[in-house]
């Protein structure tokens, strides 16, 4: 378990939370209902600066998503077992942010780092990450876009720079493909291989996370013609968490695509007050008719979700 940068330390909280952990069991010894015993571990927390919701989790959180406030942009860091996901950066400038919260969730090595595609929102921060000294890198996964629209531009040509420098090659997504990450399944589903699009969101890597019962679906800016071309193919989309494409964004999210989804909860990193209006309201209407619930990075800052497989917790700053 990490938390949002700025608050106290983890020690901090895992010694506040030990506390609270000694008084609810004495409370339950004494009669203390477990509606109660919540309530109380939810107050310690949120003196802390959080709130705790969803299940408790029996297990051992094997697969955690981190959705980390970047404003107006995409950083996930998925922590399958004993391995690190970082998918997308941020925008310009944010690479510093990503890497202070990498610190602070003790993460020193990257098995994967995964570029979705190559706007700036997504990969401005990738190139500070990649040159960091304080962490190390196995793979490098972007898609391959189209002649026509390979950027020219100075934020891509800075990633591709201090990926050649510290001698990585990149991946290309296979549909299909899938990594086993200390026991959680890593799925590739788009871009479709020698895909040509006329839109560089719709290059956007979408993965799917299984860890035993509960799933984790990201895909970046994948528009509604992605989304069309997924829900034809074979693949099992159903997902429990939802990282909402394209903030928020009207372009994506068809109403045919959630309900192939179900989430239960959904996560959406977005600027506060962005200049696109994201999230769009229809797409929050959407996602809460289907009784899922929301979380934002405007409102609710860095969000964490953690399941041992079956129960899922999450956690947000307040």
């Amino acid at each position: 378990m990490t938390f949002p940068k700025g608050k106290r330390s983890l020690r901090a909280v895992i010694t506040a939370a030990l506390s609270v952990w000694i008084l609810v069991t004495s409370a339950f010894v004494t009669g203390c209902t477990e509606d109660e015993a919540d309530a109380w571990l939810n107050e310690i927390f949120g003196m802390l600066g959080y709130e705790v919701s969803g299940d408790a989790i029996e297990g051992d959180a094997r697969l955690k998503m981190h959705v980390i406030d970047v404003g107006q942009g995409d950083a996930v860091l998925m922590q399958c077992g004993g391995r690190n996901v970082l998918i997308d950066c941020g925008e310009n400038g944010m690479g510093d942010t990503v890497l202070d919260y990498l610190r602070k969730a003790d993460v020193s090595h990257l098995d994967w780092i995964i570029g979705t595609h190559p706007h700036s929102d997504h990969i401005g921060g990738m190139d500070t990450v990649i040159k960091s000294k304080d962490i190390t890198i196995d793979h490098v996964m972007m898609p391959q876009t189209s002649k026509e629209l390979t950027p020219t531009t100075m934020t891509y040509t800075e990633v591709l720079t201090a990926i050649k420098k510290k001698k990585l090659k990149i991946t290309r997504p296979v549909p299909g493909t899938e990594y086993d990450l200390d026991g959680v399944t890593m799925l590739v589903l788009s871009p479709a291989k020698g895909a040509k699009y006329e839109d560089l969101n719709d290059y956007s890597i979408v993965l799917k996370f299984t860890y035993g019962d509960v799933s984790v679906l990201t895909g970046g800016d994948a528009s509604k013609l992605v989304e069309r071309q997924l829900i034809t193919l074979d693949y099992d989309l159903s997902a429990d968490i939802y990282k909402v494409s394209h903030h928020g964004g009207r372009d994506g999210n068809s109403q045919a695509f959630l309900n192939e989804v179900n989430p239960r909860y959904a996560a959406i990193s977005v600027g506060e007050d962005n200049k696109y209006g994201h999230p769009k309201n229809e797409i929050l209407k959407r996602l809460r008719a289907m009784d899922c619930k929301v979380y934002r990075t405007d409102l609710d800052g860095d969000i964490i979700f953690e399941s041992d497989g079956k129960n899922i917790s999450v956690i947000v700053a307040k």
